[in-house]
């Protein structure tokens, strides 16, 4: 399974980073009208949105050629708030956005959601 290129700093992303939890429950519904709601899985999922900024040549390539190579499928992410790694992870929809407007002046944004 590939992992998620690392910046030339020895990071995956950048600060702001924005992170979301989503839980995934079930919601029963009695003949009486009340209900109930369980968790699916004992924790959250993570969500990263990463916008990468002033990446060089180098790292802009690196990042488009990663993107167009995996596609849906799985990939390693190393979590940049708590550092753990080797989560197993997917691009989330269409969301990826690169542009290089000079020289070290690469941007890129996407969004990575943590699988189960």
């Amino acid at each position: 399974m590939p992992d998620f290129p690392i910046l030339k700093t020895g990071v995956a992303a950048q600060y702001p980073l924005g992170q979301t939890v989503r839980f995934k429950t079930q919601t029963v519904e009695f003949l009486d009208g009340s209900k109930q709601r369980y968790a699916l899985q004992a924790g959250g999922l993570r969500s990263w949105t990463v916008k990468l900024n002033l990446l060089d040549d180098r790292e802009f390539r690196a990042i488009v050629d990663f993107v167009d190579s995996v596609g849906s499928a799985p990939f390693l992410f190393t979590d940049p708030v708590s550092g753990g790694s080797g989560i197993n992870c997917i691009l989330a929809g269409d969301a990826f956005d690169s542009v290089m407007n000079g020289e070290m002046t690469g941007e890129a944004t996407l969004v990575i959601r943590e699988t189960v």
